[in-house]
């Protein structure tokens, strides 16, 4: 059974929530402001790392509204993958809300099983159903905090199985589709392709850091593009070097379509600089000049951004996935801090801070380097970038303007 079930459960699946459910949210007494509910499949824990979604929430909560975080798409099947953060989530927000700051409360929908997304065509085959069943039923602790809610934000992924299920939960919440990167681009199932396409014309307000990837998604959204952010009072604030006194240290941060082949290429290169990997995984044993660091906190990775010799955006994509350009976080974040970046000639990135690289074939890798570590920090390589103050404000009122 992909649902948890639930002792005291009073109802069936889809049928309304009673008033108690309704008024439970609304008991909480926090300050005046929406009541925001966000589902994603991220977590909001300490030394997990932060997306965009997250650092949203914290200024919406920041600037007084009501936010629950809730995160779909695990289960005990995640323990056979990340058994840490299985744990973790269990321990602290296994159906139920945690207060993790000030108006921001962060819960988990742990259910036995959950749909997910794989690239087994068969099993795929089968996910057809399994997400409609999975997308058909949230726990107590997540109807009344909805049904309570002024507006729904659906993060692009699995989350998406859920959307008709709070429509029916709360047909007047506002809908907002907070759409970062193309499913078909980052593995997802093609049932949750299908209903993106089905939904995107039902979202109040569909929300994108890029141009490129608003016009690719499915016709009938009602797009809005506002870019992404940095958290400008973190990266300002100064903090002592992490590296060793005289190295050459470069930063990758990520694991979106991680090229580990090119950064091996790179270390192989410059045996005098060191490669320091946040976020993603490294097969095998790594060059002794590259240390994987795997999934940290956004907060512990700063010092490594500001002091760092250059930055790598070692993306391995195709043609349709050039939007990264404009919604990659970490290009925005290497930017701010005055990084070079070294990163695919594919991607239209026009800061004066780019050094391309070929995608295929390159050989020059001392000499790109040598670029990189030649470049002078520059002020300019920020200009234009928003805060997350700036992205959370615009994404609000794009999901509240009159249509």
């Amino acid at each position: 059974m992909l649902a948890m079930s639930e002792a005291d459960r009073e109802s069936q699946l889809g049928l309304p929530v009673t008033d108690l459910e309704k008024g439970a949210a609304a008991e909480d007494g926090v300050g005046p402001g929406r009541k925001i509910v966000i589902l994603t499949s991220h977590v909001f824990l300490r030394g997990y790392r932060k997306a965009s979604v997250h650092f949203v929430a914290s200024r919406w909560a920041e600037q007084g509204h009501d936010v629950h975080f809730l995160t779909i798409g695990h289960s005990r099947l995640t323990l056979l993958k990340d058994r840490a953060r299985f744990r973790a989530m269990s321990e602290r927000q296994a159906n139920r809300f945690e207060t993790v700051a000030p108006n921001l409360r962060a819960g988990a929908y742990l259910p036995p099983l959950h749909a997910f997304s794989s690239g087994n065509r068969i099993l795929n085959a089968a996910n057809g159903m399994l997400f409609r069943l999975y997308g058909n039923y949230l726990p107590r602790f997540a109807r009344s905090t909805l049904a309570a809610a002024d507006l729904v934000v659906i993060e692009s992924g699995s989350a998406l199985a859920f959307f008709d299920y709070i429509k029916k939960l709360n047909p007047g919440a506002r809908t907002l589709y907070f759409c970062r990167d193309l499913l078909r681009s980052v593995g997802a199932a093609p049932v949750l392709q299908d209903m993106q396409a089905a939904a995107i014309g039902r979202f109040g307000t569909v929300c994108v850091p890029s141009e490129r990837l608003g016009a690719l998604l499915p016709y009938g959204g009602r797009v809005r593009v506002i870019p992404q952010g940095v958290d400008a009072v973190l990266l300002d604030r100064v903090q002592p070097s992490p590296y060793p006194p005289g190295s050459r240290n470069a930063v990758s941060i990520g694991n979106m379509l991680f090229d580990e082949t090119t950064v091996a290429a790179m270390a192989a290169a410059a045996p005098d600089v060191i490669f320091h990997v946040f976020g993603a995984d490294w097969r095998g044993s790594a060059p002794p000049n590259i240390t994987v660091y795997g999934e940290r906190d956004f907060e512990s990775i700063v010092p490594f951004l500001q002091h760092a010799d250059f930055g790598i955006a070692p993306y391995r994509l195709t043609r349709d996935e050039i939007y990264l350009a404009e919604s990659s976080l970490k290009l925005a974040q290497y930017s701010y801090c005055g990084l070079p970046i070294l990163l695919p000639d594919l991607i239209p990135f026009t800061r004066a801070n780019a050094i391309a690289y070929r995608l295929d074939g390159e050989t020059a890798w001392r000499e790109k380097i040598d670029m990189a570590l030649a470049m002078q920090r520059s002020p300019a390589f920020r200009e234009g970038i928003l805060t997350w103050d700036d992205v959370a404000r615009q994404t609000l009122d794009a999901a509240f303007e009159t249509k």
